[in-house]
């Protein structure tokens, strides 16, 4: 077997391993990966109450949060928030409980996002990953492409 056959093979076993990996952590929701997402949506989603408790108002940008704990909680808060797409909804209760239908944000962004899927985060703080389609149904007339 020649040095080129040899090389070869050995990128061909490694690209198989890398989507072999890929594969299994977009189907595994366990994974880190998907735990992650989960995590900085329920971050920012209680962000969303906290800054409302302290100021009265809901928030209207990324910047609002900075006045939360959110900084302190997660220190790369402000690149994980521009990942995401904001809803800023503002007829919401200030009892998450009672918000259960209301989107609040979703993860637009990375590659498990590319295969159709997407993190949701409601206004009771639970995550459901669901079809985009399904997500751009229940946004309805609001721009799909920004959320706005």
């Amino acid at each position: 077997m020649s040095v080129r056959s040899k090389v070869l093979a050995a990128a061909a076993v490694l690209l198989l391993a890398w989507v072999g990996r890929v594969a299994w952590d977009y189907f595994n929701r366990e994974s880190i990966a998907h735990q992650a997402m989960q995590f900085q949506l329920k971050l920012f989603g209680a962000a969303i109450y906290e800054y409302h408790a302290s100021t009265g108002r809901w928030p209207t940008s990324l910047d609002d949060l900075a006045q939360t704990s959110l900084p302190q909680r997660s220190y790369i808060w402000r690149q994980t928030g521009s990942t995401l797409t904001f809803l800023w909804p503002t007829g919401l209760k200030s009892d998450p409980n009672q918000n259960a239908n209301v989107l609040l944000a979703y993860d637009n962004a990375g590659l498990f996002n590319k295969f159709g899927r997407v993190w949701v985060c409601w206004g009771d703080l639970r995550t459901e990953y669901m079809l985009k389609r399904d997500l751009l149904v229940r946004l309805g007339p609001i721009d799909k492409r920004t959320g706005n």
